[in-house]
């Protein structure tokens, strides 16, 4: 009797070392995931016209311009530019030295291990400053727009980026997504409204 109590003690320390070593791995993996979406992001940047509206859409994207994201206090954080087709690239240099890899990237291995390297500075460099963004000054032709106010969106999925189907799967940066809307025919910041 005096063995099968041992036994049982022995059982239940194991027990317990099990489950804090599981505690402890669990931790570990969704304390990574949210140390990476803290220190990575991908930011998307789109800038809406309604100058630009068709009978089919109430806002086109800015076909050409350049924009700088600011904070609140009115300090720079990106410039970009906007490539055509309403894609909107960051013309600052932790951002444009990845735009030479992309082309390479899908052939060359060599590039497409600089554009992964590049990527990771681009994201470092976007997580610092995307949690700021308060407004833009957008400039389309002759028109200057000095505080258009940004519709910031953040996406976070870090506690899921362990998992290895793409479509359940999360990621390890967190995602931002802002929009600016304007009439460049009137020079002005507009609101979305309904």
């Amino acid at each position: 009797r005096r063995l099968r109590l041992e036994l049982g003690a022995h059982d239940l320390g194991r027990r317990a070392r099990l489950t804090v070593a599981l505690a402890a791995a669990i931790a570990a993996v969704l304390g990574w995931g949210w140390w990476q979406a803290r220190t990575h992001a991908d930011v998307h940047v789109s800038v809406n016209d309604l100058a630009l509206k068709t009978p089919n859409l109430r806002w086109g994207a800015l076909q050409s311009g350049t924009l700088v994201l600011h904070d609140a206090n009115g300090q720079a954080l990106a410039h970009a530019y906007v490539a055509g087709q309403g894609v909107v690239k960051f013309s600052d240099a932790p951002a444009s030295a990845c735009d030479r890899f992309e082309a390479q990237a899908p052939f060359d291995f060599a590039a497409r291990d600089a554009w992964s390297r590049c990527y990771v500075a681009r994201s470092k460099w976007q997580a610092g400053w995307a949690g700021k963004v308060a407004y833009a000054s957008v400039t389309s032709g002759t028109c200057t727009i000095a505080k258009a106010p940004v519709q910031a969106r953040r996406y976070d999925d870090w506690w899921l980026w362990w998992v290895p189907l793409p479509h359940v799967g999360g990621s390890g940066s967190a995602y931002h997504a802002f929009e600016v809307y304007i009439d460049s025919a009137a020079c002005t910041a507009v609101s979305p409204g309904p």
